[in-house]
Parts: structure tokens; sequence; C-alpha cells
């Protein structure tokens, strides 16, 4: 079974950081569940912790395979009953719950193939794998360590995967090899916090364990700096051999993404962006080019727009290629990583006169005016203005000379600015609107290298009674920014957009979220276009709260 230590006082200390209760909400909201894994073709008690959950009376997935029904709620907890189909997707599927007072923020519980045990059921010795096993550090301080029996030159991985975000589990693998003092005494064997700590990458914990000799071992989960509390669930997969390592690439969001390195720069890429400029037409795909070794005797030629594509395969290697320009042009530089991407493979790209001025680069320099000391940030795209034609020299490298491997793979796209309309993102994640009130929904678009026309927003399938109407919030005012080097090469030009959804006195009250849409659209020669993104939110009304 999982064995349990408490921090004492330290612990004490530390429960009004991590451990305490969600506070109380106008809004129902969802802090954990647990388990927080469960295997195809299962059924299965959870509880799902909260605010204001009092009277929950559905469950809703947002994919099929997955059915669950509420068996009891109060104000921070609801038991429910979850049953998963035999052909439920591996993966997260994310859920909502639905209460009186409206829907609530999204949670996700992981589904698997491995037997799945909980950490009360999970026995003296663990000797069967692959498992899975659903635990929880309840207190501050607080860990879980689990024997397993494992054969002579046996091979496992454990990975250690948090339900929430805010929770970054630790693992820590232990043999009871004693000491000269102490012939019973643990010793640690193996240890990892995460394969790799970046924004946007999982803090899930994973280890591959070669182990020479057979006997019992012991496997501990805790949490980094001592976390833990009533939300902070996991799940412990244990696993034969030597699964797939995590692919170190921070998730794309569904919607469009144009200052990532990892966002794919397809071949149809200026169609694209021509389209969400509501200039919609039939762009050629950009030729393909290759640069060669800075040292080459013989360095191609390229001209815009084009992609050039590579791999820094050696330390300290640097790639050129030159750039034809006829006129005078303002030209766009994006940078693709397919394979590794920061912080392994950070690409340094520079445009440059013959001379060797510098016109153009992906490094971004400000001032931190806190500290007063340079700053300098790669960036996956970069705009010039070339007002000249000529002969320029583009050169590609790592911002290191001691990284390198097959994977620093690299595609970088030249071409000329097209204005369009470029990150669209919708603030609210679900609108709960009281009968005779009103709620915002608020849009954030991103104008992309000089785009100036209009941009229209609707909500589309409200719930009978309930009507959108346009709105305009007081902006924030905000001071510019000194010492901010060349700010708008890197930086688009940001505007927000409002709707605000008025629900009548007399509009009918929801018992389910009605699925909405939040629509844009480009207005270009005084003509809507088709959408440029879409982006459901539910939306439920409910009775208007004593006053």
């Amino acid at each position: 079974m999982g064995l349990k230590r408490s921090g004492g006082l330290c612990a004490l200390a530390l429960a009004a950081a991590f451990g305490a209760a969600p506070k109380k909400s106008a809004e129902p909201q969802l802090s954990s569940i647990y388990p927080a894994a469960a295997q195809r073709e299962s059924a299965f008690e959870a509880e799902i912790r909260g605010a204001e959950l009092d009277g929950a009376r559905a469950v809703v997935f947002q994919d099929t395979g997955l059915e669950a029904r509420v068996l009891s709620a109060g104000a921070d907890l609801a038991h429910v009953r979850i049953a998963v189909a035999p052909d439920a997707r591996q993966g997260r599927h994310e859920f909502r719950v639905v209460t009186p007072r409206g829907v609530t923020n999204k949670l996700a519980l992981d589904v698997v193939a491995e037997p799945v045990v909980d950490e009360k059921q999970a026995g003296e010795t663990l000797r069967r794998f692959p498992l899975v096993i659903n635990g929880r550090l309840a207190q501050p301080g607080e860990s879980d360590a689990y024997w397993i029996e494992v054969a002579a030159n046996q091979t496992l991985t454990f990975e250690a995967g948090a339900a929430e975000a805010k929770f970054d589990p630790e693992l820590v693998l232990y043999e009871p090899s004693g000491s000269w003092f102490d012939p019973h005494r643990l010793n640690r064997i193996g240890f990892n916090d995460e394969p790799l700590y970046f924004p946007g990458l999982s803090t899930g914990a994973r280890l591959v364990q070669h182990f020479a000799r057979g006997g019992r071992y012991c496997v501990q989960v805790q949490g980094f700096s001592g976390q833990g509390g009533p939300d902070f669930a996991y799940h412990l997969r244990i696993s034969p051999g030597v699964t797939p390592a995590p692919v170190l690439h921070p998730p794309l969001k569904p919607a469009w993404e144009e200052r990532q390195f990892t966002r794919p720069l397809e071949r149809d890429r200026l169609a694209d962006l021509a389209r969400r400029g509501g200039t919609p037409g039939n762009a050629a795909p950009p030729e393909v080019f290759h640069a060669a070794a800075e040292d080459a005797p013989e360095i191609p030629w390229m001209a815009a727009p084009g992609m050039v594509e590579g791999r820094i395969t050696h330390p300290g290697e640097a790639h050129a290629i030159r750039l034809r320009v006829n006129q005078a042009e303002d030209l766009a530089i994006e940078i693709e990583t397919p394979g590794a991407t920061l912080p392994r493979f950070n690409p340094v790209v520079r445009l440059m006169e013959p001379g060797g001025r510098e016109m153009a680069t992906d490094v971004y320099t400000k001032l931190n005016n806190n500290g007063l000391y340079m700053m300098k940030m790669i960036e996956a795209k970069t705009t010039v203005s070339l007002r000249a034609p000529g002969e320029y020299r583009m050169q590609i490298r790592d911002i290191t000379t001691d990284c390198a491997g097959d994977d620093f793979l690299y595609r970088v796209l030249v071409r000329p600015q097209i204005p369009h309309v470029g990150k669209v993102e919708v603030e609210e994640d679900h609108v709960n609107l009281e009968a005779g009130a009103s709620r915002p929904v608020n849009v954030r678009i991103d104008r992309e290298e000089g785009f100036s026309d209009y941009v229209a927003m609707a909500v589309e399938g409200l719930p009978p009674g309930v009507t959108a109407v346009p709105a305009l919030e007081n902006p924030p005012e905000k001071p510019p920014l000194p010492n901010g080097g060349k700010l708008e090469r890197y930086v688009a030009r940001e505007q927000s957009l409002a709707v605000m959804l008025v629900a009548a006195p007399d509009a009918p009250l929801t018992t389910v979220p009605a699925r909405a849409r939040v629509v844009v659209r480009v207005v270009h020669g005084g003509q809507l276009q088709p959408p440029i993104a879409e982006e459901e939110i539910p939306v439920m009304v409910i009775a208007r709260r004593p006053s």
C-alpha cells in the first residue's frame, strides 16, 4: 500500500500556501478530480473538488467514450460515477460540471490502457507491470512510497503525471542497500523532477532505471518544494522497458499561432495569410532552397518568397545563403524548428548587407528598465523594410557554439509582408448569465504587418432570450515602453473587441449549456469575408441571486 509521511511543523507552515481549500466564488469552479486516471472499459466513483457545486446535476465530457452521473454534491465537493467505454480514446478528456449557478471551467480525466489501482489498493509489493497507480498528496510535505520487486537486468520506466498544472511531482528511486551504521538504510539510486523545465512543457516526472540486481526497491512520489493539498492528485505509471520519451515541444493551441517556433510553415502559408487579410488568392507555394556552410566556396542564391531548409549537425556550424532583392520591399522572416526547439535549439537568423552590416535579425534586444541591463530574446518572426535593391546575405546558426544534432532542423521563410489578422484569443472560457443581466465576451486580436481593415465579431447559437450587442470597454492606459528597441519588428499591434451578452428579464433558464460560437471575420473592400476564427464557449442563463 502507499506509505505516507507528514512534514510536521513544516506541513503546518506550508498549509496556507499549498493546502488551502478553494475560495468561495459566485461562479461554480472546479479545482481537481480524484482519481485522475481511468482504464478503458471501467466504471468507478470519483470526487470532484471545487466551489459553488451545490445542486450539481450533470457532468459533460467534450468528446465521446465517457459518461458520468452525479451521485451527490455539496458546496465544495461532488461525488460522481464515471463509465469509460472500451473504445474511449487514450489521453486527456476534458469535462465541465453543470450546476444551478451555471457551468464550470474545464478539468481533464486521463484515460489509459493499463490496469489502474488506487494508492490504497497497491499492495505491499508490486510485481506485475505495466500498472497505473492513482494517488494524492493530501497534506503539504507528504510523499507516497511504493515497494516494487524486479528481476535482475530488468528495465522499468516510471512516469508521474499531475492532474493539475500547479502540481509539480518528483520521482525518487531507492534501494535498501544499507550503510555502515544502518543495514536497513534506503539509498537513492534515481531521481527526476521533469525531463526539461520550460514554459509550456509538462512538469510530469519521468525516470528510466535498469536494475542490475533483482530484489525489492522503493519508488517515491513527492511534490517539488513540499507541495501538497486536497487537489494535488497524480497518477504513477510503471512500464516494462523504455517507453517513448515525451515530445519536448510546447503544445500549440487549436487556433492560429504565428509567433511560436513549433507552428508549421506549410507550403500554402502565403495563401493562408492572404485569407486572414481578407484577400484570398492563388499564391504559389514558395520555392525551397538549401543553404551552404558559411565557409563554402560557393554560397547559393534565393529569392523572396522562398523557404530555406537545413539542419545544424555540428557544434559551431553556421549556414549561409544569398538573397537577391530587385526593388525596395517590406519583408517578413519566419522561423520554424520542426525538430529540437527552444531551449535546446535556439536559432539565430541574421540578414546582412554585402559589407556585413546587419539589417535584420530574430534576436530582439531591449533595455530592462528595472535592472538597466540589456535583454535579448529570440523571436520566431521579424519584419524588415529594405529600401534599396541589392544582394544580401543570410546567416543561420545556433546561438551557442557547442549545441547541435540531427534534430536541429530549421525552416526559414522569407516573404513579402502580407497585412493580416494574426492571433485571435477569446478571453472567456464560459459565460453564466443571470436573467435580466449582461456579461461581456472579450476577444483580443493581433494586427500583423500593417493590417488596417475592419474586423467584425459575432456570437452565434445563443440561448433563447439572449442577444449580443457591440460594446466598448474603458481601455487601459499603457505608457510607452521606454528603451524598447525595435519593438515594431517583433510584436504585433494588439486590439480588443467586445460583445455584450444581454439576457432579457424573462429569458428562459437553461438546464444544459448552449454551445455558442464566437465568430471573427475580416471586412475587406466593403465585403464581409468568410470566418478566420471560430471558438465555441458554453453559455447558460441562470436565476438571479436574491439581493
